[in-house]
């Protein structure tokens, strides 16, 4: 026999021989052997969440260690019920839980935009009536399947849509579900966050207005409201040429959309509008988005020089803060120049919250003209999100 035959052979047997022997290992530790991993280190079995499960029954074994399934995550398993066959089956847990970064601040930032444990374990706690389904159990008779994921992994995964503007694919990887259940889980989450997180973002009276405003204000605008702006978000170009004509902005020479946003003198989040085509104008979305009428006679409304809306705020008693224009080829006062220089300091702040939203990165880059229909639902959860944050404006 020639010797390469002989060679071949005797690798075989050694192949076959390893595999005899390994076999009382788990099959974690088989499935690292018999694999290729020459690009990078082999991950430690710790960090492979890998459970296998000889029944459906109440414990789990990872490797020799055995524990109650209570103090593991919710997982689904292959089976359609617990009285079928007792076979061994395998479930894979996400790769990332909310137990993985709730001790690290930075973390939790990073993947939420919620700054701590704290915030993050009080806004859960609002989500009493979101209760888990009947089916988180294994019955034959619950009808349907039992839940994928914990309820506070769902929040975790939303919460990472928006911050990191992740692809549901990569999140359907992550949590170890289907692209099509993490689709759902997410258009269910952002459409009732939408609702019950409203509390987030209120319209104050004018006494708590007065009372939280900060030095700078109080010196110089004492009777400041709300400061405005708007802000645009790129999406795809629609194949309606209606479409195409109305949401093409001049501005940002793209498709986008559109909205009014309003913060307090002390920086927080006071208004948020709809999301608009991009060729409405400053004027336009501040009357179609009622933010007025919430003034009352006697308040400042600090904007932008985009902004003429005099003949809707004078009316109404109100007043508008804007900086001063040229006339002519003649030049500004000193008056005028510390005017400009005083409203473009204490406007600055608004431009800081709007970037404060849009560090949620779902809201960054361009967006798919498919999320259209909750486009306006996201925006405003990032908005609502970023009054979690410290204060802009220090007092």
């Amino acid at each position: 026999m020639p010797a390469t035959e002989v060679g071949d052979h005797q690798n075989g047997d050694d192949a076959e021989t390893s595999f005899i022997q390994e076999s009382h290992k788990s099959n974690l530790d088989v499935s690292l052997n018999f694999h290729d991993y020459t690009c990078e280190p082999v991950p430690a079995p710790s960090a492979i969440r890998m459970i296998e499960t000889q029944t459906c029954i109440p414990t789990m074994t990872i490797g020799t260690q055995t524990e109650s399934v209570q103090t593991f995550r919710s997982i689904s398993t292959q089976t359609d019920t617990c009285e079928q066959r007792g076979i061994g089956v395998q479930a894979m847990l996400p790769t990332l839980v909310y137990e993985d970064v709730m001790d690290n601040p930075s973390k939790l930032n990073f993947y939420t935009g919620i700054p701590n444990k704290g915030l993050f374990n009080a806004l859960f706690d609002e989500m009493g009536d979101m209760q888990e389904k009947p089916q988180t159990r294994c019955r034959k008779s619950s009808g349907g399947r039992p839940r994928a994921l914990r309820l506070i992994d769902e929040f975790f995964m939303v919460l990472m849509r928006l911050r990191l503007g992740l692809l549901v694919a990569d999140l359907a990887a992550r949590f170890c579900i289907s692209q099509a259940a993490c689709s759902r889980l997410l258009n269910k989450w952002i459409d009732y966050l939408d609702m019950k997180l409203d509390f987030l973002i209120m319209w104050p009276s004018k006494s708590a207005v007065k009372f939280n405003m900060p030095k700078l204000f109080r010196d110089k605008f004492p009777d400041t409201r709300v400061i405005i702006d708007c802000t645009e978000i790129k999406t795809e170009t629609p194949s309606s040429l209606q479409l195409k004509s109305l949401m093409y902005s001049d501005y940002k020479s793209h498709i986008t959309w559109k909205s009014l946003v309003g913060i307090s003198p002390s920086g927080h989040v006071t208004f948020v509008s709809d999301l608009w085509v991009g060729s409405i104008s400053d004027k336009k979305i501040t009357n179609n988005s009622g933010i007025i009428d919430l003034c009352e006679e006697g308040d400042s409304i600090m904007a932008d020089k985009g902004f003429i809306i005099s003949d809707l705020t004078t009316p109404k008693g109100i007043k508008l803060v804007i900086p001063p224009f040229k006339r002519g080829h003649s030049k500004f006062s000193k008056r005028e120049v510390q005017q400009t220089r005083d409203i473009a300091n204490a406007r600055i702040h608004v431009e800081r919250q709007m970037e404060r939203i849009k560090n949620f990165r779902i809201v960054q880059g361009v967006m798919p003209i498919t999320m259209s229909s909750r486009a306006s639902k996201v925006w405003k959860l990032c908005a609502k999100l970023t009054n979690l944050q410290p204060p802009l404006v220090p007092h």
